[in-house]
């Protein structure tokens, strides 16, 4: 029995004299790091092995309002300020100003008229409201300049042309009429010429 151990032991150890010499002939090929995905099984202290294909992005840098203020034109480019009085005035040069005109030339004034007792809508819930009624149109804005009137900016004057066609807008409640765009325009300098009330009419034929 021993000595038949002996003499397989013997053939194995021949076998592998033979073949190891072999294998260290062999080119060696590289591989891939090994990405291990059970984190138990990796120390805490090294790192774990991103996917080549995996880049991390970098955390944006947070701007603080004055910095997101800073622009890059010279400070020798920008007008001159300059006192009138107790005023500090400014000059506009007038290719400024006329592109600021042509800016405006798909603009409408607005002012919405509010029952007794309701609350003003906000630009939000205005274009909300609008939006069913205004389905047809481009791209439109709205803002609020003071004293319940309102500034709308079209894309094209098509689209002001038929907004402004109808004469007021029912908004349930309120009413918003629309009025030609108009230069230098302040809120608080207008004047209310009116109002929205309920009329009934005792004895008026169906017809009127």
């Amino acid at each position: 029995m021993l000595w038949r151990l002996f003499v397989l032991f013997t053939t194995v150890f021949i076998e592998l004299t033979q073949i190891i010499p072999a294998m260290s002939q062999l080119p060696i090929k590289t591989s891939k790091p090994t990405i291990i995905p059970w984190k138990c099984l990796i120390d805490d202290e090294s790192p774990l092995i991103a996917p080549l294909n995996q880049t991390k992005s970098l955390p944006k840098p947070h701007l603080s309002f004055a910095q997101a203020l800073i622009c890059d034109t010279p400070s020798s480019q920008l007008p001159k300020p300059t006192l009138k009085g107790d005023k500090v005035s400014i000059l506009i040069p007038d290719d400024e100003y006329e592109k600021g005109l042509d800016s405006c030339k798909n603009n409408l004034h607005a002012r919405i008229i509010w029952p007794k007792g309701s609350s003003p809508l906000t630009c939000v819930a205005l274009k909300e409201k609008l939006k069913p009624v205004w389905k047809n149109l481009g791209p439109w804005g709205v803002s609020f300049i003071g004293k319940g009137f309102y500034e709308f900016v079209f894309s094209s004057i098509e689209d002001a042309r038929r907004v402004r066609s109808v004469g007021s807008w029912m908004l349930n409640p309120g009413l918003l009429k629309l009025f030609p765009w108009s230069k230098d325009f302040n809120a608080d300098l207008q004047t209310n010429t009116s109002a929205q009330v309920w009329l009934k009419v005792f004895g008026l034929s169906q017809e009127y």
